[in-house]
């Protein structure tokens, strides 16, 4: 029998309009930096009508995914420097 540990990272991001959750974006993170991407739109009528401001907090998500994502690669790649040495 053994134990295995993973370290992952979560995030969820809730696209509101005045306070009802229009979209939700859910991005798993595994140790490696690979995400999967889920994506549920709750009220699509409210979506198209604030199209393009959904967009402009779709594109700042994204950009957190990615820093998260670089942060892990980094994290991965200091620890491969480490080994070398």
């Amino acid at each position: 029998m053994t134990l295995e540990i993973k370290k992952t990272t979560k995030l969820v991001g809730n696209l509101k309009v005045d306070g009802t959750i229009v979209k939700t974006y859910t991005v798993d993170i595994n140790e490696k930096g690979i995400s999967t991407v889920t994506e549920w739109t709750a009220n699509p009528e409210l979506y198209a009508a604030n199209r393009r401001e959904m967009r402009q907090q779709e594109a700042e998500f994204r950009e957190k995914r990615y820093e998260v994502e670089d942060a892990i690669l980094a994290e991965i790649e200091a620890a491969e420097l480490e080994k070398q040495e």
